[in-house]
């Protein structure tokens, strides 16, 4: 149908639009896969890092061409990008959609690299995310989460300084598998939402209940990653299929089980993101 970008897919229904992470051929065409068969608008994420890696320039040029080829809009999105030569290396590949986090930065050095970002960008009809508050790691105590949630006092000097599509937040969540059960602090999350115009996005949706999705979506969220839930999938598909017939080392079979697996996991995801979590508010 068409490769667009972050302000265009979110606009495509009223509810949330998943986002998920992609490492090579099989899960990119996994999530494009997943995509089509609900027949909803999906956004396919490469992470800074793995783009960064030796030779990994072809997996962006990949997504893209892919994306373009999809039968449902598709915006190709890397995500946590720490500075600007890699947004403006994600550009010249083809991206719809960067995200410049500058949030381990101080609230001015995140505005000043953002607006940076955001002038090259939105020339070339790319759109972008930006992140105020960090996320905690899974190793942090419940001070150190608090004490990394994003300011609204900081999200209104962000937004009245900036121009970018979408906005993460840091209300609890993290990336990776959670310990426990998490918790996320919905009142903050409204607080946020009722100054903020452009779409919010949550990160670290891997282990999130569909109670917690379905909150977060009627607070304003619209984007939501998914990350760990991809590899995990991926995984422990390849591993059972392998160890079916290990004498075989199918590298037919098994990377397409895992695609496959993928793609059902990507259906389901977005058809609750788009749909389904209205039948839980």
């Amino acid at each position: 149908m068409a490769l667009v970008n972050l302000q265009e897919i979110l606009k495509k229904h009223d509810g949330a639009v998943g986002a998920f992470s992609t490492y090579d051929l099989f899960t990119v065409q996994g999530v494009i896969q997943g995509a089509e068969e609900a027949g909803l608008p999906v956004i396919a994420m490469i992470g800074a890092p793995v783009l960064n890696q030796p030779g990994n320039d072809y997996i962006g040029e990949i997504l893209v061409d892919l994306a373009r080829r999809a039968s449902v809009p598709v915006c190709i999105f890397l995500d946590h990008a720490k500075d600007y030569a890699t947004c403006m290396k994600a550009i010249r590949l083809g991206f719809s959609t960067v995200m410049i986090d500058g949030s381990h930065l101080s609230i001015e050095e995140n505005i000043a690299i953002t607006n940076k970002v955001t002038e090259a960008a939105h020339s070339l009809g790319v759109s972008v995310e930006a992140e105020v508050g960090a996320l905690a790691g899974l190793e942090d105590g419940e001070e150190v989460k608090a004490a990394k949630m994003t300011n609204p006092q900081h999200v209104a000097q962000f937004l009245a300084a900036t121009s970018v599509d979408g906005l993460a937040v840091s209300i609890g969540n993290a990336h990776g598998l959670y310990k426990g059960k998490p918790n996320l602090n919905f009142d903050l999350l409204q607080e946020i939402a009722k100054n903020c115009e452009i779409p919010l996005i949550l990160h670290g949706g891997t282990g999130l209940s569909r109670e917690q999705f379905a909150k977060g979506i009627s607070l304003g969220i619209k984007k939501i990653n998914i990350g760990t839930e991809v590899k995990k999938v991926y995984m422990e598909t390849f591993i059972t299929t392998h160890e079916k017939n290990v004498s075989a080392w199918d590298m037919i079979a098994v990377p397409q089980a895992c695609k496959n697996a993928v793609a059902a996991m990507v259906k389901r995801e977005l058809e609750f993101f788009a749909a389904g979590w209205k039948t839980m508010c």
